[in-house]
C-alpha cells in the first residue's frame, strides 16, 4: 500500500512533536496518525522489544521510502530525530508541492488532447454526398490511435515516480528543460541528504557516501567514487571539488565555506534551498513550455481537419461543376 507525500509529511511532523514532548519512539508511532495502523504497530511491538533500529527498517513496510529510513536509522545513532523527522516532513511537502504544480499544469492541456482525440476522427466520417457515415471500428481506431500512446506514458511515468526508481531521473536528464531541473533537483536532494547526515555527526566520508545513494544521480555518484582517495588521506574535499563538473561553483563556494567556518552543515542547508529554489523555476518553466507545445499538436490536428473537410468539400462543388 502506498502512501502519499502529504501524509508522510504529516506522520513525520506529528512524530518529531511527540518526541520532542517526551513521548517514547514507540508510543509515538501508535500515536501519529496516517500510515497504516497494522504496520504502524508492528513497528511499534518490534522497538518495545528492544530490536535494532537497523533490523526493523529492513523489514520496513512498503509506504516507507528507503531514502527515509536511511536518514531514520542515522538520527537513532547520533541522537537527532526529531530534527531529522522535521527535515524529512519538509522534504515531502516539497515533493508533494512540487507534483501539485505539475498536476495542474498539465491536467488541462491533457483534457484538452482526450476531447480532440474523441472528436476529431469523426470528421473523417463526414461524406458530402452521403452525410455522416459511422464507422465503429474506423474510430476506435483513430482515437486509440492518440489515447493509448498518451496513457501508456502517463501509466509508465506514474509507476515510475511511485517506485522510486533511479530511470526517471535518466529519462528527465534527456528532455530538454526537465534536464535542467533533474540536475538542480539533485543537487538540492544530494545538499540536503549531505547537511542531515553531517547533522547528526555521520564521519564526513560516509556522509558523501549515503547522500550520493540518495540523489541518484550518475555524475555525483562517480566524484564521490573518486573522492576516496582524498577522504584516505584524512583530507576533505573542498580543495578538489571544483576539478568535477557537476558541481557548481557557488556549491563549491558553500561547501568551502562550510568547512571553513565549521558549519558546514547550515551552510549546505543554505545550498539546497538555493538549488530547490533554481529546481522549481525550472520546473514552472517546464510546466508552461510543455503543455503549450500540447496544445500546438492538438491546434494542428484541428487544422488538419478542417482543411481535410473543406477540402473535400471544394472537390465536390468541383466534381458538380464539372
Amino acid at each position: 500500500m502506498s502512501v502519499s507525500h502529504k501524509t508522510l509529511a504529516a506522520w513525520y511532523g506529528q512524530l518529531a512533536q511527540l518526541i520532542e514532548a517526551g513521548t517514547a519512539l514507540a508510543s509515538a508511532v501508535r500515536i501519529a496518525a496516517g500510515p497504516p495502523s497494522k504496520s504502524r504497530e508492528l513497528i511499534a511491538q518490534e522497538i518495545e522489544q528492544g530490536k535494532p533500529i537497523e533490523e526493523i527498517l529492513a523489514r520496513r513496510p512498503k509506504w516507507l521510502p528507503k531514502t527515509d529510513s536511511i536518514f531514520i536509522c542515522a538520527a537513532m545513532e547520533t541522537g537527532r530525530l526529531p530534527q531529522t523527522l522535521r527535515s524529512l516532513s519538509e522534504r515531502h511537502e516539497r515533493i508533494r508541492k512540487n507534483k501539485t504544480k505539475v498536476i495542474s499544469g498539465i491536467a488541462y492541456p491533457i483534457a484538452i488532447f482526450h476531447l480532440s482525440a474523441l472528436v476529431l476522427p469523426l470528421t473523417s466520417m463526414i461524406n458530402f454526398e452521403q452525410g455522416f457515415v459511422w464507422n465503429s471500428q474506423t474510430y476506435l481506431s483513430k482515437a486509440g490511435l492518440l489515447l493509448i500512446p498518451c496513457w501508456a506514458l502517463m501509466i509508465s511515468g506514474s509507476f515510475l515516480s511511485k517506485s522510486n526508481s533511479s530511470l526517471l531521473p535518466r529519462i528527465l536528464r534527456s528532455i530538454p528543460l526537465l534536464r535542467g531541473y533533474s540536475k538542480s533537483q539533485s543537487l538540492a536532494d544530494f545538499s540536503m541528504a549531505l547537511s542531515t547526515f553531517i547533522e547528526t555527526g555521520i564521519p564526513i566520508q560516509n556522509a558523501w557516501y549515503g547522500a550520493a545513494r540518495i540523489c541518484k544521480d550518475p555524475a555525483i555518484n562517480k566524484a564521490t567514487n573518486k573522492l576516496k582517495a582524498v577522504f584516505s588521506r584524512g583530507e576533505g574535499p573542498e580543495n578538489t571539488l571544483a576539478s568535477f563538473k557537476c558541481f557548481p561553483p557557488y556549491f563549491v563556494a558553500f561547501y568551502k565555506s562550510g568547512a571553513q567556518s565549521g558549519k558546514l552543515d547550515e551552510t549546505l542547508q543554505m545550498a539546497a534551498r538555493q538549488f530547490q529554489t533554481e529546481a522549481e523555476q525550472k520546473m514552472s518553466m517546464a510546466v508552461i513550455v510543455y503543455p503549450s507545445l500540447v496544445f500546438a499538436v492538438v491546434a494542428g490536428f484541428i487544422i488538419y481537419s478542417i482543411f481535410q473537410v473543406y477540402g473535400g468539400y471544394l472537390k465536390m462543388l468541383y466534381d458538380f461543376g464539372a
